[in-house]
């Protein structure tokens, strides 16, 4: 029996629901809702869940509640800076996503394992995580299905660990 995708958000946390044509990636995200609520992702468009003023404590339940939702293509949680090394152990369940921003979030070279697990990341941003070192870099060479990677604002990330990642089909913005 087939069954049907589920496209539906619902959320009992303050997110930010934007939407974009699924076949139109480059194209800008257009606000869709803010949670929480219950939201439809329309069947010809992708979806990224933003949200502030997230903690390693309540990240688990957010995940929980969206990590069977089919579209959802971008997790942002970029600035939450009290999500950390404790609250990316659940990150791995958003198994569809291929875009995940964690810039200026609490997390160092522990918190870095969790998602090389995830097998379908094509765009990560650890810009300002400021406390990930030279060892998340040689993690991080784990992804090879990574194809863009933001490290902009990371004092304690040398030339040397980028050179050993490099590759033809991976861009690194620093």
């Amino acid at each position: 029996m087939y069954e049907q995708p589920n496209r539906r958000i619902e959320t009992s946390y303050p997110i930010e629901i934007l939407v974009k044509p699924a076949n139109q990636i480059d194209s800008d995200w257009v606000k869709l809702g803010e949670g929480p609520g219950f939201f439809d992702i329309p069947t010809d468009m992708v979806a990224e869940i933003s949200i502030k003023n997230l903690k390693d404590e309540t990240i688990k339940g957010l995940i929980e509640e969206i990590q069977d939702v089919d579209g959802l293509f971008s997790f942002n949680l970029s600035e939450n800076r009290n999500v950390g090394n404790k609250g990316m152990r659940f990150i791995p369940l958003l198994t569809q996503i291929s875009h995940l921003n964690l810039s200026a979030c609490g997390l160092n070279d522990y918190g870095i394992d969790p998602i090389i697990k995830m097998r379908n990341i094509r765009y990560l941003d650890l810009s300002y995580c400021t406390r990930l070192t030279d060892l998340s870099i040689k993690k991080l060479g784990e992804m090879r299905r990574l194809e863009e990677i933001y490290l902009r604002g990371i004092p304690k990330i040398s030339h040397a660990a980028l050179k050993k990642i490099e590759r033809r089909d991976l861009i690194i913005r620093r």
